[in-house]
This record gives C-alpha cells, structure tokens and sequence, in this order.
C-alpha cells in the first residue's frame, strides 16, 4: 500500500511539472497548407507570399521586402558581421527584441512569420528599423 502510495504522488508530481513546463512554452502561430482561399496576399516583381492571417500594411510590406531581398528567402552578412535573416532581412537582436515586444515567436527565415512581425512593428511605428524604408520615404 505504501509503494501505491509513492508511486501516485510521483505520478501527480510529474503531472504537475509537466503542466508548468507545458504552460510557459511561448505559443508560434504556424501557417497551415490548405486549398482554402488565402486571407491576405502580399507580392511584388516576382514574388509572393499567400498567408492565412490578415495583412494590415501590405503597401509598406511590398515596397519593404522588394528593396530588402527582391522577394527572395536569403541571408546575408554586412561588412561589420551582422547577419540578416530573410526576405525582411532581420537581425538576430531585432528579431529577438520584437518577440519579446509583442509576444510573438517564430523564424525571422520563414516568410508568413517575417511578414508577420515585420507587419505588428509597422503598425507600432517601427518602419525605421528597416534601412529600406529610410531610402524608400517611409520614415521622416
């Protein structure tokens, strides 16, 4: 009876650990393959991206990722080290800063995911992080 006894409180505490590790994961919106109609559409000169979430800066996005990388999923490096991600070309410490901002988790190197966050920091003001939008007339 005793052994009963342990092996159900271990059983509940395993449960219990599971449940806190479990509930503090940061929760990424992953877009789904389907032959529904997309909700929002953002392309350029040979690109374009389908997504299952609305899109509510597709303009500035547009002209955003054709000057970044011309649509193209690339990373590059600039002559100090820096590393850029994507067809937005984001840095590792924006991308990171941004998720803690708003929450928001994901790859800086998947397109729906970039255009996503890059569409949440628009929204906030935060076009000029991009040097794009700078030489775009996006910013003051």
């Amino acid at each position: 009876m005793r052994f009963l006894a342990v092996g159900i409180l271990c059983a509940l505490l395993v449960v219990a650990s599971l449940i806190v590790v479990l509930g503090r994961r940061p929760t990424k919106i992953i877009s789904v393959p389907s032959k529904a109609l997309p909700v929002a559409v953002v392309s350029g000169r040979n690109w374009r991206y389908e997504l299952s979430f609305p899109v509510y800066n597709s303009a500035t996005l547009r002209r955003l990722i054709q000057c970044e990388s011309k649509g193209l999923n690339i990373s590059s490096t600039d002559s100090n080290g820096q590393r850029y991600m994507g067809i937005l070309q984001f840095d590792g410490t924006t991308w990171y800063e941004m998720e803690e901002r708003f929450r928001f988790y994901g790859d800086p190197k998947n397109p729906p995911e970039a255009i996503h966050m890059a569409d949440m920091m628009i929204s906030s003001g935060l076009t000029g992080r991009w040097t794009c939008a700078r030489s775009l007339g996006l910013t003051k």
